[in-house]
């Protein structure tokens, strides 16, 4: 496998716009992607992504979403891998999806919170450490609800529906060249 790039230069400026906070789906596809912005004073710091979930119902219980699998966290020792993503520095935008796959959240309707936020950790840090962090500097907000009928999935965005413009004058797309062959019942990827 190797990256072809191809780059398209602008004699001036464009302005590319996306939501902040895309729903998609009702409560039984459920799909959300988010674009959290970091602060300036933060760039290029070393930091942790958390993406967490709970219950109305049961407030003192909490998941965090660990790359695509959500963990229960019930002791600062589970927080040892419980990051959605970490940084060595923190960039301006950091895309974030709260579900890979629809998931059916209808059985949650009305229960279920989703937050996100960031914690900062010295470069022998844990991701305890940068739990911590951002739980005391309170770095995190709610994202999303399951709001009851008559309300739709939409509806849970916690802030106002934002759109977020970026300025550039260069597009990079980098394309993943893949062959494959047969060689039996197997099939292999070859590097171009």
């Amino acid at each position: 496998m190797a990256d072809l790039t191809e780059t398209t230069e602008s004699a001036a400026p464009s302005t590319y716009c996306l939501p902040q906070t895309l729903v998609r789906g009702g409560y039984d596809n459920l799909m959300i992607d988010h674009n959290m912005i970091i602060p300036a004073v933060d760039h290029s710091k070393r930091g942790d992504i958390y993406v967490g979930a709970r219950l109305k119902s049961d407030p003192e219980a909490l998941w965090l979403l660990n790359g695509i699998t959500w963990r229960p966290i019930e002791s600062t020792e589970d927080l040892s891998n419980a990051q959605y993503q970490g940084y060595d520095q923190l960039p301006l935008v950091v895309p974030v999806s709260v579900f890979y796959s629809p998931f059916d959240a209808s059985a949650l309707v009305g229960d279920v919170e989703i937050w996100i936020g960031y914690g900062l950790r010295s470069a022998t840090g844990s991701a305890a450490d940068s739990y911590h962090e951002m739980t005391s500097n309170e770095r995190y907000e709610l994202l999303w609800q399951a709001l009851p009928p008559p309300y739709i999935p939409t509806s849970g965005v916690s802030s106002p529906y934002a759109i977020l413009c970026l300025e550039t004058s260069s597009v990079e797309k980098r394309v993943l060249m893949v062959t494959t062959t047969n060689e039996g019942n197997n099939v292999t990827a070859e590097e171009q």
